[in-house]
């Protein structure tokens, strides 16, 4: 059901809601107790000659004078006076009132239950007409006088016209004078009296009111100023302005008063009435049919009244829509662990207009798309695209417009660069960039995408106006064409933007409930992750203030140890440089000494020196190896013993949240240095990708941006699925609840109706019960003679009664002891039968399983020995076939000699002069055969007359050596098949009246196409030509058998042949085909009746025939053995097996036989 059908029907539930407070008013409940008392006490009494639930006629005028009311009103006034609801198609169904005014309003179930007699149907009770009577008289008034005061009260908000326009009535007066007039007895003036018991009725129905005030030409229809003052009543509530008008608007001085009373009405509302050149707009101009005046006037009245609009309501969703917005915000800041500080968002430049209903109707636009991060700046370029619209829709709707289905890129997001080519816009607010370069300034590649673009944009636009016929209440003012790669009309975006807006918070109670549960689930989800948050920052600091701790002791001691190993080192340096300056003195001075004794000694000792420092440069690198790598397991190994004790004691202290704050760090570490890796290879391949693949990623792009749609469309279904069925349990869960205060609610209405009704019941009661106790003391004297005469028959009856149970009860006990032993005696009989069948069942499933064995084990010994024997009967069978060939070959060779003699040995015995003459003239005959009377070339030229000639003549002469030819060569059959015959020969029985040549082609047509059926390979020619079963049907029905009808008792031999073929057809394949034809069934059913009539009565006036006959005679009457009728042809029509089918009934039976009906 859509949102427009469900608005209707709470609409219809309002109304009915206000129709029964405005009936069970205080006023309404006391004259309706006064008229009650005046029907019972017979002063408004219906005439006794006026039967209204007898008289076709009374009830056919009653219903029509109801039926003259309104269709709406018609149906309230009913629904609220009998309580209940009438189930109609529309508003407008007549035909569901009328039933039920006739059912209801006419006649009473309950009435005619209680007056029913208890054996005859349909017959009464004394009182029941006079109870119907006063039953449809209370009814009928409370109709009409409900309906007047609703009328008056403005009960519907369109108010429409109590009467229709054609009716008989045209004032709730003049129906009560009608009705009084025609049925009621002693009554003057109804109204009158009616008025007296506080039911006034005074609704006098004007041609104002039945005024069209539909407007289909602006310039036109309102010139003469009525349904402009008609608007301005609607928009000011002020009913009086009607009767200011003068009707009919003829002259133009009438059309300018009127349209002087609406401009008078916006002058006193403070309007300016000046269009946008600065021009006064005055009645003239309306007059006159001025477009652009009447189009400024329009627009002025509807941005001023603006009574769509509820401030308060919008005002409420506004704050509604931030603090949700709010709310989701922090949610996902604490679910990125950002903190829940929001991250600054730059302020909005507030939208300026007059209107603050207008102001408010940008802040709720701009309220929704900050959940889509759009920007909305204004009412006109804003929404040239359809994205803010489908978004409007889908906050509100997910499921009727779903977010994957909205087209993002569309010339608001993509911009035309100076080089001519599309580029990404990088904003995501609208820009007015894509206006700047048309499609003539783009060439190739960038045009398609511009076409591409704004195909997007049309979509969106096709998309709103669906979701928005889905939903109703929105008049379709935006086009594609007017709004797209154009600057739309801010008046059109507005008005429409209004008419959206106040459908969507109209709709909006509907799903209350659950968009309060989220905010309720979203504040307590916030409040949860805040103080989860706090938790984790409070562990977090106590396990940085013990870490940092930790590192700084640490830190001291590891300074100290450099320190201790620094200043070694330092002392080591120093004693080593003291011993290289030693060592290089006592150098000097052996070197000094040695200078002069021998320079190789000196060569000698540089190279031993060279050799030395390098291997001590070695063992100085390997030592220093050594002692890093010492020192890295050194510390290590301390490491890991006081990380172990530290998890130890993070453990011990902190349990399992300090293990899960360290995995979320470590885990937030690590995914900080992955998206900086990641950023930075991204980084590099974007710029790689741009310089050498630009082209083929664009082309991978669109490729992938399908594939990315069909996922989106996957997850949106699924995510609609879900969120459909959370909301069809949150549904659920309000009505159940709105169910349970509505039952409440009623309970309380109904005990309060009960006691009201209960005391005048006990009033009504009391006086009854006064009169019956008079009317009975007065009968009792009477009565009481009977009585005696009465009880001294009762005692004589009951002693004869007494007596004659006795006797009963007697013979009843008897025969119950016959009965016992006759039962004993079956009983046992039957138990010894049982026992043995029993035994007999036993012993035979005995043998049959020992058979089943034998049989068995025979088998395996068959299956053996054959296969055994197999073999050599294989060798056997080969040499045996071969020497039956050469005895096959002798054996013809003899057969054809013998039957040659025998021939001729018979002609020689036999032979007669008159035989000899007999065989000689078909020799010459043969001889002397024309090749045109061949069978084979008078069926070609039939076929030739028949498929080319349309005289009738020829067309029977065809049919009739068609008919000799199918009949006696099965070849000539095949040859009308392949040359399309069929199809002409159900032409020509389709286009047959029932006159005589008529009858006679269809009688040979019929007989062709039952030739054909004799042969399995020209029969499903028959069965394929289009529509030939239901030209049979037709056939059948046409010539059907009817008493006295002289072409019927002609065209008997059709309908038998018509009946065998269709049952020759309908033997294989046709029998569905029959069945979903329309009616099929139902017209073979109703032929068969028919004929069966027929054939009784033949039968019926033979037998009346042959009892005259044998009277007049003298003789008695035998009646005929009725002899079955053989009917077992494996075709038909042979001469042999025509009285098979002679008779129509028989033929028709074998039809439903073949069909499998039952008759």
């Amino acid at each position: 059901m859509s949102f427009s059908t469900y608005t209707a029907k709470r609409k219809l539930n309002r109304l009915r809601r206000s129709a029964c407070q405005l009936f069970t008013s205080d006023s309404m409940v006391k004259a309706i107790q006064r008229l009650e008392l005046e029907v019972e006490a017979r002063r408004l009494l219906i005439r006794k000659d006026r039967h209204l639930w007898k008289d076709i006629g009374e009830r056919k005028k009653v219903l029509n004078w109801l039926l003259s009311y309104n269709p709406l009103w018609l149906r309230i006034g009913l629904e609220t006076i009998f309580g209940e609801m009438i189930a109609l198609e529309s508003n407008s169904d007549i035909l569901g009132l009328a039933t039920f005014i006739l059912q209801r309003l006419l006649w009473n179930p309950d009435i005619a239950a209680e007056f029913r007699h208890a054996r005859v149907p349909h017959l009464y009770k004394d009182g029941h007409e006079e109870a119907l009577s006063r039953f449809t008289l209370k009814k009928l008034l409370l109709l009409v006088c409900f309906l007047d005061k609703a009328k008056e009260s403005r009960l519907i908000e369109h108010d429409p016209c109590l009467f229709c326009i054609d009716a008989e009535f045209k004032a709730s007066k003049d129906l009560l004078l009608a009705f009084s007039r025609d049925f009621l007895s002693g009554e003057g003036i109804l109204p009158r009296h009616l008025a007296y018991l506080g039911l006034p009725v005074s609704h006098v129905q004007t041609p104002l009111n039945e005024f069209n005030f539909a407007v289909k030409n602006l310039a036109v229809d309102l010139k003469c100023g009525v349904r402009l003052v008609r608007v301005m009543e609607l928009l000011a509530q002020d009913w009086s302005l009607s009767a200011k008008l003068r009707l009919p608007a003829i002259s133009r001085l009438q059309k300018v008063h009127n349209v002087d009373i609406a401009l008078q009405v916006l002058k006193g509302k403070g309007i300016d009435l000046k269009d946008e050149s600065g021009s006064i707009i005055d009645s003239r101009d309306i007059v006159d049919g001025h477009r652009e005046k009447t189009l400024s006037l329009l627009w002025k009245i509807i941005f001023v009244f603006q009574v769509i609009l509820d401030e308060d309501q919008l005002r409420e969703e506004i704050e509604f829509l931030k603090k949700t917005l709010r709310t989701k915000r922090r949610l996902a800041l604490l679910r990125a662990d950002k903190g829940c500080q929001p991250s600054p968002v730059k302020a909005r430049v507030p939208y300026k207009h007059t209107s603050r209903k207008i102001t408010l109707l940008m802040d709720w636009v701009c309220a929704v798309c900050e959940f889509y991060h759009l920007k909305v700046e204004n009412f006109t370029v804003s929404f040239s695209d359809g994205r803010i619209l489908c978004f409007l829709l889908h906050h509100y709707h997910p499921g009727v417009l779903p977010e994957a289905s909205i087209s993002h890129s569309t010339t608001q997001t993509v911009e035309c660069s100076p080089r001519g080519r599309l580029e990404l816009n990088s904003s995501v607010s609208d820009s007015d960039g894509s206006f700047d370069f048309g499609p003539a300034d783009l060439q190739g590649t960038d045009l398609l995408c511009f076409k591409e673009l704004l195909e997007n944009e049309k979509n969106n636009f096709k998309l709103v106006n669906s979701a928005v016929a889905f939903l109703g209440g929105v008049p379709a003012m935006i086009n594609p064409a007017d709004m797209s790669n154009t600057i739309p009309s801010e008046k059109v975006v507005m008005s429409y933007l209004s008419f959206l807006c106040a459908r969507l918070l109209d709709l909006r109670t509907e799903t209350r409930a659950a968009r309060l549960i989220q905010a309720a689930w979203r504040k307590h989800k916030l409040k949860k992750d805040l103080l989860l948050y706090e938790a984790r920052n409070k562990a977090a600091l106590k396990i940085q203030v013990v870490v940092r701790r930790f590192l700084m002791k640490r830190r001291v001691k590891r300074q100290n140890e450099a320190a201790i190993v620094i200043q070694s080192a330092w002392r080591r340096h120093l004693a080593q440089n003291w011993l290289r300056k030693q060592k290089e003195a006592q150098l000097r001075d052996l070197q000094h000494k040695a200078a002069s004794e021998n320079h190789a000694a000196e060569v000698i000792q540089a190279a031993f020196r060279r050799w030395y420092k390098d291997k001590m440069a070695q063992r100085t690198a390997a030592a220093v190896k050594i002692q890093s790598w010492y020192r890295m397991q050194l510390w290590s190994h301390r490491y890991k013993r006081i990380r172990r004790s530290t998890v130890l004691l993070q453990a011990h202290l902190r349990g399992k949240a300090a293990t899960v704050i360290q995995s979320a760090f470590r885990q937030h570490r690590e995914r900080i240095k992955f998206q900086a890796m990641r950023l930075s290879a991204i980084i590099i391949q974007r710029r790689y990708r741009a310089v050498l693949l630009q082209r083929q990623h664009r082309e991978n792009f669109l490729k992938m941006r399908q594939m990315h749609k069909a996922a989106t469309v996957i997850q949106c279904s699924y995510r609609r699925h879900k969120q459909q069925l959370d909301f069809q349990r949150i549904c659920w869960a309000a009505c159940v609840l709105q169910q349970r205060f509505r039952a409440q609610r009623q309970k309380r209405l109904d005990v309060k109706h009960f006691q009201q009704v209960r005391r005048t019941v006990v009033l009504l009661q009391a006086a009854y019960r006064g009169m019956k106790c008079r009317q009975v003391l007065r009968r009792r004297q009477e009565a009481a003679r009977l009585i005696q005469r009465l009880y001294r028959a009762h005692c004589e009856r009951k002693r004869f009664v007494i007596f004659k149970s006795c006797v009963v009860n007697v013979q009843r006990r008897y025969r119950a002891v016959v009965a016992a032993k006759k039962q004993r005696k079956e009983y046992e009989h039957l138990r010894w039968a049982t026992i043995t069948l029993q035994a007999a069942y036993r012993g035979f499933y005995v043998r049959k399983q020992l058979y089943c064995w034998h049989q068995a084990a025979s088998l395996i010994q068959r299956a053996y020995r054959a296969s055994s024997q197999r073999q050599h009967f294989l060798a056997l069978k080969d040499a045996v076939r071969r020497v039956q060939q050469q005895y096959e070959k002798i054996r013809k060779a003899v057969i054809s000699l013998q039957a040659l003699w025998r021939g001729h040995r018979s002609r020689l015995l036999n032979d007669n002069p008159k035989v000899v003459k007999l065989r000689y003239r078909l020799r010459k005959v043969s001889a002397e055969v024309k090749e045109e009377d061949k069978l084979y070339n008078k069926t070609s030229s039939a076929l030739e007359y028949l498929l080319r000639y349309k005289h009738f003549s020829y067309i029977l002469e065809a049919l009739k050596n068609l008919e000799t030819a199918t009949r006696l060569s099965p070849e000539c059959c095949g040859r009308l098949v392949e040359s399309g015959a069929t199809n002409v020969i159900f032409t020509l029985i389709r286009s047959c009246n029932r006159s005589g040549p008529c009858m006679e082609v269809i009688t040979f047509s019929v007989q062709i196409l039952l030739n054909l059926s004799k042969y399995h390979l020209t029969v499903e020619a028959v069965y394929t030509v289009e529509h030939s079963l239901e030209t049979l049907l037709d056939l059948l029905q046409k010539y059907r058998e009817k008493a006295g009808d002289k072409v019927a008792e002609k065209g008997g031999s059709i309908f038998t042949k018509a009946c065998f073929l269709l049952a020759l057809l309908l033997q294989d394949k046709g029998c569905a085909e029959v069945c979903t034809l329309p009616k099929a069934l139902d017209r073979i059913r109703s032929i068969y009746k028919l004929t069966a009539r027929k054939h009784k009565m033949d039968e019926e006036r033979t037998i009346i025939r042959q009892k005259l006959n044998a009277s007049v005679n003298g003789s008695f009457y035998v009646p005929a053995t009725p002899r079955k009728s053989r009917f077992a042809p494996d075709w038909v029509l042979r001469k042999d097996k025509l009285k098979d089918i002679v008779d129509p009934l028989r033929a028709i039976q074998m039809v439903a036989e073949t069909l499998s009906i039952v008759l």
